[in-house]
């Protein structure tokens, strides 16, 4: 997203830019060179609008047991589910580990990528400047790797790293080692790129450009951001590289209309790039939203603004009505007890809503409430789930255990929700609690103890995204037990009935062309004809139901000896019920 915006500025501007999606090219490179012609129809498949599921299902499956068939010692690789992994083995978040990593990057999973197609082609568009974008930490040593091979390449080439990561590690530019990297590049663009990417082609110095950071000698240097942030109503469309497609039939263009999240939530940092994060985001007008998306003459859009409220998306769809335009899209939206009414939901329905993103996070108030999320109630989570999906809207909710204070057994209700709401659900992503750089918990965990959570020990891996030195010091949490009940929860979603066929169907590019009916014929015929799904490994489950056993034990002197998944849900249940009728009375 942030390249295409880039691209469409500098071209307002008279330069002549060309974008390549390196990471899509370089992950079929590696599966065609390794798995040969059945990869290339596979791939095929994934383009084809009339591939049927079980097509779908058995691409999906031939790229996993290619990828796990990669010889690499360097970094694990795997095509998993609907994800891609390029974990290193030898870079865990330390400035001297991604130095040497570097020093070994023949060893990278896509050197040979990068040597043999991704030079060539910058060779050839004979670039004064070439910008590498990293998103995340998951693009970290992939984008270094490439940097390096064109600066040894094109010496002459000022070369520049930009991306949202780059805000978010801010604590890594005080390590001393961190000077050397910029043997690699001139500079990091850390903030919006808008004003500073403009400045630096037109041949500005770092050291004079906002939100850059810069060797000076042996030292690092950063400029502050700028007091001046861009109006998002007056950037153009952005320009979107159509040389390489996702992996969909269609191209679905991701748009971002918000500088930031309205909200602050504590565990939250993802807008740390803004430069207004944490204040009033800059606002694009919906009718500016509908004018960009007919522009690019787009039918589905994936909207990547942190929130997209209620109020926005029913102005959104009426300006695209006015301009004669259809288009339907994804977005991220809060839990709003607005959507406790059905006529709420179908508006959303028809003005092109068809896929949100929900934070439940938590089903307990004291916790959403200590994470800054209090419009979020969660006796009222299974209505709006019902009412989305009765509207014909995918949703797919976010959960997160083992957040400072919350005790396990309230976590583990979780199982019993999705036993009775799951019918409503497209997708589930359960995840561990982050403490993660910029968001505001860490600022306080840095300051003073958080309640329930203390950072401990030395910042020795500054270059990740979340910070591992912390403890639980209330409530008897440790990560342990916290893994523990992530592994139920992952079992929960293993035992989803739309789990294999969202495994086969990947992201909303795709299952935005299918309605919900479709999607759960879709399920069924998978059941039929495809092996299941497989479960989480028996050691994992069974760990997990010795550390919740543990914690029921501690926390409500339950006990109880939990030797299967059943069991662990039926306790579930009987909590929820016996929570219920307390409220009740």
């Amino acid at each position: 997203m942030g390249i295409a915006y880039l691209a469409g500025v500098l071209e307002e501007r008279g330069h002549h830019v060309v974008q390549h999606y390196g990471h899509i090219d370089a992950v079929e490179h590696v599966l065609r060179r390794h798995g040969g012609e059945p990869v290339g129809r596979a791939l095929q498949v994934l383009r084809d609008a009339d591939a049927s599921v079980l097509d779908r299902h058995d691409a999906r499956v031939l790229f996993e047991e290619v990828s796990w068939g990669i010889p690499s010692t360097f970094e694990d690789f795997a095509v998993q589910r609907n994800n891609i992994t390029c974990d290193s083995r030898h870079f865990k978040g330390a400035v001297g580990e991604l130095l040497h990593v570097l020093e070994h990057r023949e060893e990278h999973v896509f050197h040979d990528y990068f040597a043999e197609v991704e030079l060539a082609r910058i060779q050839a568009a004979d670039p004064d400047i070439v910008g590498i974008s990293v998103a995340d930490e998951r693009q970290l040593v992939s984008a270094c790797v490439l940097a390096t091979l064109v600066r040894e390449q094109l010496p002459g080439v000022r070369l520049f790293m930009g991306g949202n990561y780059w805000a978010r590690t801010m604590d890594a530019y005080n390590d001393p080692r961190f000077a050397a990297l910029f043997d690699h590049w001139d500079a990091i663009v850390y903030a919006e790129g808008f004003q500073p990417v403009v400045e630096l082609v037109e041949g500005a110095s770092p050291a004079s450009v906002p939100g850059v950071v810069w060797r000076d000698g042996d030292t690092v240097r950063t400029t502050p951001r700028t007091l001046a942030p861009v109006d998002y109503e007056a950037l153009p469309t952005p320009v979107f590289d159509r040389g390489i497609r996702q992996w969909s039939p269609d191209f679905v263009p991701p748009l971002y209309t918000m500088s930031n999240c309205p909200m602050r939530c504590g565990f939250c940092s993802i807008a740390a790039g803004s430069d207004t994060f944490l204040h009033k985001p800059r606002v694009m007008s919906e009718r500016r939203v509908a004018e960009h998306i007919a522009a690019l003459g787009a039918t589905r859009v994936d909207f990547v603004d942190e929130y997209l409220t209620i109020p926005r998306q029913l102005k959104i769809g009426r300006e695209l009505a006015r301009i004669g335009h259809r288009a339907t899209w994804q977005c991220y939206l809060t839990a709003s007890d607005q959507l406790l009414s059905p006529d709420k939901c179908h508006a959303l329905a028809e003005a092109g809503c068809s896929a949100v993103q929900l934070g439940l996070e938590s089903l307990d108030p004291a916790t959403l409430r200590q994470e800054a999320k209090p419009w979020n109630h969660p006796a009222n989570y299974g209505r709006i789930l019902e009412n989305l999906h009765n509207a014909g809207i995918q949703v797919h909710v976010f959960i997160i255990v083992g957040v400072p204070g919350e005790p396990i057994n309230r976590s583990l209700r979780w199982l019993s929700f999705l036993e009775d709401h799951g019918e409503h659900i497209l997708t589930i992503k359960s995840g561990r609690y982050r403490l993660t750089r910029r968001a505001p918990d860490e600022r306080v965990a840095t300051l003073h103890q958080l309640g329930g959570l203390q950072v401990t020990g030395e910042d020795r891996q500054p270059l990740n995204l979340n910070r591992d030195q912390f403890r639980y010091t209330t409530g008897g949490l440790s990560r342990k037990r916290v893994e523990g009940i992530r592994d139920l929860l992952e079992e929960a979603c293993h035992r989803h009935w739309a789990y294999q066929v969202t495994s086969s169907i990947p992201w909303w590019t795709n299952r935005g062309r299918y309605t919900l009916p479709q999607l759960r014929a879709a399920a069924d015929l998978l059941r039929v004809h495809r092996p299941a799904e497989p479960s989480v490994p028996a050691s994992h489950l069974k760990r997990g139901l010795s550390k919740v056993t543990s914690a029921l034990r501690d926390e409500l002197d339950m006990r109880v000896g939990l030797t299967s998944f059943e069991d662990a849900r039926d306790v579930a249940a009987r909590l929820r019920a016996d929570e219920g009728m307390a409220v009740s009375s």
